[in-house]
């Protein structure tokens, strides 16, 4: 006789066949057959190893971070209605970033009798809807809800080869708890039945375009803004722009893609750079620039390369394209790099002015952040304290910090920074989940004491006690929304705000004490008042870290930021 499952077991195996290795759990009363499945089936190895997180933000921003370290999808379950709105955040922040996460929701049982799965419960009935799936609709590539239990390991399987084609992106599939509960044949092989799609290439026509236009340049520019896991994208850019002496400037980064020291690395001054620039190559950047601070000369040739370089789940991003190239970015810049070198342009002169550039770009970002022994702690000073101990390896996670420029990064993919979504509550959750992928590397989150608040401290630091994730938190705390504060002064420089004692809407005082909120998941806690105090700290904290295992957080008092300042 043929042995059945529930599609509860089903949908677990299939998971770990597809090479999911954690389901980041917020449970609800709809995950009845989950329970049992993982009761069954989890000591077995067929199932991802579940992790349970309080808040369902934080369990979709773990499986963020836990890409962004390893890049491998991760699986989000999450209780029906009430918990995939509470998800809905971090889904926004994931869509922003093209992050494939598998996301499943529970969903109100449909029947009221007797069949396995019917309701049970009052909230059944108040939290049925009639379209759960709208909530995140928009922030998904592909979307279904489970019908029969006989579909649910393929469901899974095509969730996930579409969440690792390119572009990357979230899938959601919603779990009704009839269906779930259904029993189906257990399969011998579980092996998927579709992967993702291979990376599209660029077409060669496009590509020598761009290598001519490059070749006859005099004023080239590279704009770059996320890498990919690897790095290839990384070695492609670097190599391509040291070879033909082409300027790199990293804009808005999320994940860079360059090493600081690399010196064709001029920064992200754009309003410099972007008018003076006769080519310039966009990679796979959602947000180039800022059209109100500078944009290209309108004899520039510009060029957007990536999986989707018109990005058109933007509704307005009306930047200028003269070429627009559609394939994998690493595999279009090697491209172009091979078609540049046939060119092979004498490019001696410019390269000596862009290594200038870059030499007076890396002083000055060292002289900010090392700057004002004794006084007020500014956030680049964090960022350079922070420079001296990630060592060739360490990781920053940035949410309302300084900007990548101001840190020194060894190598690509050792910075992360907050979304263009800009959904506060991600930096602590999403290094946790980093940390989840490497237990032995060093994971800074540096975050604005507003963005702490938004990610529910009290949750994350039970998260990195329970699953012993030594993460170091530094809150840069300067009591209030800072960045609210210093855009309201730069749109009104001689408005009643900037001649006000106290900007309206931007102080968050009496703060909390935010040691003792980390203090009680017995994390080792200190309060940072001056910069000559910053860095003691910090070695004393990576000791800890090290010698101890065990989660750290500075909660460190910073100076206001100029008008214009947040980054």
């Amino acid at each position: 006789m043929t042995k059945s499952i529930s599609a509860a077991a089903a949908i677990l195996k299939s998971l770990k066949a597809n090479g999911v290795d954690h389901v980041f759990v917020n449970s609800g009363t709809d995950f009845n057959a989950i329970i049992e499945a993982y009761a069954a089936e989890g000591a077995s190895g067929a199932a991802p190893e579940p992790i349970l997180a309080a808040h369902e933000n934080a369990a979709v921003s773990m499986a963020h971070g836990h890409y962004l370290a390893t890049g491998r999808a991760q699986a989000v379950m999450v209780h029906t209605n009430v918990g995939l709105a509470n998800s809905v955040m971090g889904l926004i922040n994931a869509h922003a970033d093209d992050i494939p996460i598998i996301m499943f929701s529970g969903r109100t049982p449909l029947t009221e009798h007797d069949r396995m799965g019917a309701r049970r419960s009052p909230i059944q009935y108040g939290q049925e809807q009639f379209d759960q799936t709208a909530m995140v609709r928009e922030l998904v590539k592909w979307n279904y809800e489970l019908r029969y239990g006989e579909n649910a390991a393929d469901l899974v399987s095509r969730a996930c080869a579409i969440a690792g084609s390119e572009p990357p992106g979230a899938v959601y599939l919603s779990l009704p708890a009839e269906p779930l509960a259904e029993l189906t044949p257990a399969r011998d092989d579980w092996r998927p039945i579709q992967v993702p799609a291979a990376p599209s290439r660029p077409d060669p026509a496009a590509i020598e375009e761009t290598a001519q236009s490059l070749a006859a340049a005099d004023n080239p520019l590279i704009i770059v803004q996320r890498g990919d896991h690897g790095g290839r994208l990384s070695r492609a850019v670097s190599g391509l722009a040291e070879r033909h002496a082409i300027a790199i400037a990293e804009v808005f980064v999320t994940r860079n893609v360059v090493a600081s020291d690399h010196p064709m690395l001029v920064g992200p001054d754009l309003a410099t750079y972007l008018p003076a620039a006769d080519v310039v190559v966009v990679v796979d950047a959602g947000v180039a620039w800022i059209e109100h601070h500078g944009r290209p000369s309108p004899h520039a040739h510009v060029v957007h390369i990536g999986p989707e370089p018109l990005f058109g789940r933007m509704p307005v991003r009306s930047y200028r394209t003269t070429t627009a190239i559609a394939g994998n970015a690493a595999a279009s810049i090697e491209a172009l790099g091979q078609a540049l070198d046939r060119l092979a342009p004498d490019t001696g002169t410019r390269a000596a002015a862009i290594r200038r550039r870059h030499d007076e770009f890396r002083a000055g970002m060292t002289e900010i952040g090392g700057a004002g022994a004794g006084g007020r702690i500014t956030k680049a000073h964090i960022a350079g304290s922070v420079s001296d101990v990630l060592g060739a390896d360490g990781i920053v996670f940035n949410e309302r910090g300084a900007p990548a420029s101001f840190y020194t990064l060894a190598g690509p993919n050792r910075f992360f920074g907050n979304t263009q979504a800009g959904g506060l509550g991600w930096c602590l959750p999403a290094a946790l989940g980093a940390q989840m992928a490497d237990r032995e590397r060093l994971v800074v989150a540096v975050v604005g004491d507003g963005g702490y608040m938004f990610a529910n401290p009290v949750v994350c630091h039970q998260i990195a006690e329970a699953h012993a994730l030594p993460v170091l938190t530094i809150v840069a705390n300067n009591g209030g929304w800072d960045a609210v504060r210093a855009e309201a002064l730069a749109a009104y420089p001689d408005g009643a705000a900037a001649r006000s004692t106290t900007v309206p809407l931007t102080d968050l005082g009496p703060m909390p004490d935010f040691c003792a909120v980390a203090g009680a998941s017995r994390t080792w806690t200190r309060r940072v008042e001056t910069y000559g105090d910053l860095k003691p700290a910090l070695a004393e904290a990576v000791e800890v870290i090290r010698s101890e295992r065990r989660q750290v957080l500075l909660d460190v008092s910073v100076a206001p930021e100029g008008p214009g300042e947040s980054g």
